[in-house]
This record gives C-alpha cells, sequence and structure tokens, in this order.
C-alpha cells in the first residue's frame, strides 16, 4: 500500500488537481505503460464525460495501487509537462525539476536550429521547419454556441506542445514577455451584480462569467481574488491596495477583470457612481513592482447607450451561433443617464484593454448563461492558449463576438482591444 504520508499529500492537493490536472495524453499513457493502471481502469477513466471526473477517478484509483505509486504519478506529471502540479507531491525536488527540464529542452535546442535539424538541413521532409504560433488553422473553431457553453462548463487548457513556443519561453527574446512563475501573478476580478438605490438594475447572470473566469485563470497558473458588489469608492481603494500586494515583486504579468454596468471610458460601482477606465489602470502603471510587466484588462461594461443592428454580408454568413443566442433572455450592461465619458486614449505602456464593446454602445448580457463577451473570452483563451500569442486569441473574440444577435430587434455586439504592449504576450500554459 502507498505510504500514509504520500496518501496524505494527495488529499492535501485534491481540489488543486481536480480543477487543473490535464489527464488524456501523455499523462495517462505513462501510468498505463509503467503498470499502475490496467486496461480496465483505463477503460473506466477513459468512459469518463469530463476531464475533471476523470481526475477524481485517478486520484481514488492511486493511493491502491502500491508503494511505488506515488512515485510513478510524480513521474507522469512530470512526463506531461505538469510540473506545477508534480511540485506539489514533492516541493524539494521543484529546484532540481526545472533544472532538469531546462536541461532536456536546451538539448533538443542544441539539435534544432530554427526549426532544422542541424545534421540534415536539407532534408525537410524528414525534418521540417517548425511553422510559429498563429500560423494554424482555426480548428477549434466552434461550430455553434453549444460547443462554447458546453466546453466552459469543463475548462481545459493544452499544455505547450510546440518547440517554437517553447524557444520563446525559456530563450525569451526580447519581443516576448517573460511570463513563467508560479503563480503567473494576480489575476482579480470585481464583479458588480447587485445595483440598490440607484437607476441601475442589477446583472442577473454575472456570477456565471465569474465562475468561468475563476476556473479559467487558475488553470492558467494566477491566483485569483474575486471582489463582489462594491461602490465606486471602494474599487478605488480596493485596487490601490492591490497595487501594493507583495505577490507583484515575483510575478510575471497582472490580470483585472471588472464585471458592471458602464459608459464611455467609465464603469460603475454599485451606488451609481462612475470609476473612469484610465484612473483604474494608472494605479497600476505606477506600481514599481509591476513595472516593465505586462498588465491585462478586461473590461464587461457597456461603452454608452447605441445599439448595433449589423449589416447583412450574405446569407451564408448566418450560423448556428446565432440561432442559439436567440433562445436567451438577453439585456445590456448599459446606464440610464447619458454617456458623458472622454474618449481617451492610454498612455501607459505595457497594458492591454479589451472591452465588451466598442465607445458609445452596449454590451449584452445572457441571464442564463452569463455575458458573450465573457464567454467567448473564456472559450478563445482555453482553446488557444497553449499556442497563440494574445493578440491572436482576442482576434478570435472579436469573431465570436460578431456572430452573436439578440432576439429582439436582433442587435449586434463587437468587442474592442487596445494596447501599449511593447512585446508579444503567451500564457505558456503548464510551463515552468
Amino acid at each position: 500500500m502507498m505510504q500514509r504520508e504520500d496518501k496524505d499529500k494527495i488529499r492535501r492537493n485534491r481540489v488543486e488537481f481536480t480543477n487543473d490536472l490535464e489527464v488524456d495524453g501523455v499523462f495517462l499513457d505513462h501510468l498505463h505503460a509503467v503498470g499502475m493502471l490496467n486496461d480496465a481502469m483505463l477503460e473506466n477513466i477513459t468512459c469518463c464525460k469530463t476531464r475533471r471526473e476523470k481526475a477524481s477517478k485517478i486520484l481514488d484509483i492511486i493511493p491502491r495501487r502500491g508503494p511505488d505509486a506515488f512515485g510513478h504519478l510524480y513521474d507522469a506529471l512530470v512526463e506531461s509537462d505538469q510540473g506545477f502540479l508534480a511540485d506539489l507531491l514533492r516541493p524539494e525536488n521543484e529546484n532540481k525539476r526545472k533544472r532538469e527540464d531546462a536541461i532536456r529542452v536546451q538539448s533538443a535546442r542544441s539539435r534544432q536550429r530554427y526549426g532544422r535539424q542541424i545534421s540534415q538541413p536539407s532534408d525537410e521532409q524528414q525534418n521540417p521547419v517548425l511553422q510559429p504560433a498563429g500560423s494554424y488553422d482555426m480548428v477549434d473553431e466552434p461550430k455553434n454556441w453549444d460547443d462554447v457553453m458546453n466546453t466552459l462548463g469543463d475548462i481545459q487548457v493544452q499544455s505547450v506542445q510546440d518547440d517554437y513556443i517553447r524557444r520563446l519561453a525559456l530563450d525569451n527574446p526580447g519581443h516576448v514577455y517573460t511570463n513563467l512563475t508560479s503563480p503567473r501573478g494576480r489575476a482579480v476580478i470585481i464583479n458588480n451584480q447587485s445595483f440598490t438605490g440607484t437607476k441601475l438594475t442589477d446583472r442577473h447572470g454575472s456570477h456565471l462569467d465569474v465562475s468561468k473566469l475563476e476556473r479559467l485563470f487558475r488553470v492558467l497558473n494566477y491566483e485569483v481574488v474575486v471582489h463582489t458588489d462594491l461602490k465606486a469608492q471602494e474599487i478605488v481603494s480596493k485596487l490601490q491596495d492591490e497595487s501594493y500586494n507583495p505577490l507583484h515583486r515575483t510575478s510575471s504579468s497582472f490580470i483585472l477583470t471588472i464585471l458592471s454596468h458602464g459608459r464611455k471610458g467609465e464603469v460603475f460601482g454599485t451606488d451609481g457612481d462612475p470609476v473612469e477606465i484610465d484612473k483604474v489602470q494608472k494605479i497600476f502603471s505606477e506600481c514599481e513592482s509591476l513595472l516593465d510587466k505586462p498588465k491585462l484588462f478586461f473590461i464587461q461594461a457597456c461603452q454608452g447607450k447605441g445599439t448595433d443592428l449589423g449589416k447583412i454580408a450574405g446569407a451564408g454568413d448566418t450560423t448556428e451561433i446565432e440561432e442559439k443566442l436567440k433562445q436567451f433572455n438577453l439585456q445590456p450592461d448599459s446606464e440610464t443617464a447619458d454617456a458623458t465619458g472622454l474618449d481617451k486614449t492610454p498612455s501607459m505602456s505595457d497594458i492591454l484593454t479589451a472591452t465588451a464593446t466598442v465607445p458609445d454602445m452596449v454590451s449584452w448580457r445572457n441571464t442564463e448563461a452569463g455575458t458573450w463577451f465573457i464567454s467567448a473570452l473564456v472559450y478563445s483563451i482555453s482553446k488557444n492558449a497553449h499556442r497563440d500569442e494574445l493578440q491572436q486569441i482576442l482576434t478570435k473574440v472579436n469573431n465570436y463576438v460578431a456572430k452573436a444577435e439578440t432576439t429582439k430587434g436582433k442587435w449586434k455586439q463587437i468587442s474592442q482591444v487596445t494596447h501599449t504592449l511593447r512585446k508579444s504576450f503567451y500564457f505558456f500554459p503548464r510551463m515552468s
């Protein structure tokens, strides 16, 4: 039987493993190859419908597979590039594991140069050139809105497999941000759902966005913090306190997501008072611990009261995504007063801001499944973070949001991205 101490380590970290363990592929093959899983166990695991169920099943089986099972579990995690989970089991091995990973990757790099094998540079059939990220076909393009919503129920993010992406992460040329610390950084979510004493309506369904974002950011190895129903001054105070968090000194990046009502250049506190988005960004641009580090802002809020009817691009452009969305009750995340905010362009560096809609326009919220923008954001990141740069991912988000349409009036929406990033940003999932 497995040692009690080893069983306790698995038990203490069960939540993290259930949330983050990537079961299929190398991990499962390794455990099967070393005899920790027999054919019947393997079939029992693969029959589970969700990744979470598979992970839970493995955690039930492994402690009963003898004294060597713990070591094989650790090896399987390392082999499948899930070192951040392996370190939970054997934290004393973390530095050694990272050195060995670096040596392994360096050895692979020494045999390759810009995607070609040095030994046979002319044999392109045997040694094809590695293509950079973003050259892939959109193989994960959702066929209908059910694909998006079903995926969000069990968020999975693949580990980096492409040698080109690995080189970007480990060599860190001047055009790519380093984003390899564990955790990557802090991911703060402000969710304003209930509004009292104002003309602003409650944002029903917003808690669903929070759930999606929490799961996604944790899988991406961020420390997640959620604040709910903050007044305008409380938003400013919480973010000012956040800017002094000591974790920023050792982290690689920072994420802030605000879910609220809004108008041009502003988001609202639950008391109906506005907070300028530029003011929020300035708090973190002045944070010395985040100097030269990417700061990502995702804003789910209206930017005005205007609505978009869209234009006909051809009968063949209609997809099942629009048809599915028509079944839901949709509400705008807009304000009741006139939009009086000013056009403002970020002047600070290393900032990316993605907003649910363009200036002067409303954004739409699905009361049964969350907002269009956050649903598309979580889907696109979870499907593409292992291979695509962030701006490529957000272009796909724009595409998904643009396909949506309300039932009454057939209103449309398009999200928007602005940035002052100086380098490319990758999430580098499951790399360390």
